[in-house]
C-alpha cells in the first residue's frame, strides 16, 4: 500500500470528486485517537459524499449519518500499487480516522451506477 498526500489547498476538490468516484461504495469509519483506544463509527455504510466544511472534513453516509472529523491538519489517499483507492486517512491533533472500503477496485473497471440509482 502507498499513500499520497493531498495538498491543503486541493482538499475540497479532491474530496468532492473522491466522494463521487465511490459513491455507494461500502466504507468503514474507525478512529484512532493517540491516547485511547481506536472507535469504530460507521461499518459497512454506503458512502454518499465528502466535503470540506467550516474546517472540517464531513463524511455522508448512505443511512443520513454525517460524520465530521474537525481541525484536519493532514489528508492522505491509500493506493495500491494497481492504483486502487483503498480510502482515507484524516490527521487530526487528536489522531487519526481513516476511512476503508470493503473492496477496492479502479473506478473504470465498474459500470459507474450505483444500485439506487438504477
Amino acid at each position: 500500500m502507498n499513500q499520497r498526500e493531498i495538498p491543503r489547498k486541493d482538499w475540497p476538490e479532491f474530496l468532492a470528486s473522491f466522494g463521487r468516484r465511490h459513491r455507494s461504495w461500502l466504507a468503514t469509519v474507525e478512529e484512532w485517537p493517540r491516547e485511547a483506544p481506536e472507535r469504530t463509527r460507521a461499518v459497512d455504510q454506503p458512502l454518499e459524499s465528502l466535503g470540506a466544511e467550516d474546517g472540517a472534513i464531513a463524511i455522508h453516509l448512505g443511512n443520513g449519518e454525517v460524520l465530521r472529523v474537525d481541525a484536519p491538519r493532514a489528508l492522505r489517499v491509500d493506493v495500491t500499487a494497481r492504483g486502487e483507492e483503498l480510502g482515507l486517512d484524516l490527521d487530526t491533533a487528536r489522531g487519526v480516522t481513516r476511512l476503508r472500503f470493503r473492496a477496492a477496485a479502479l473506478p473504470e473497471e465498474l459500470d459507474g451506477i450505483a444500485p439506487s440509482e438504477r
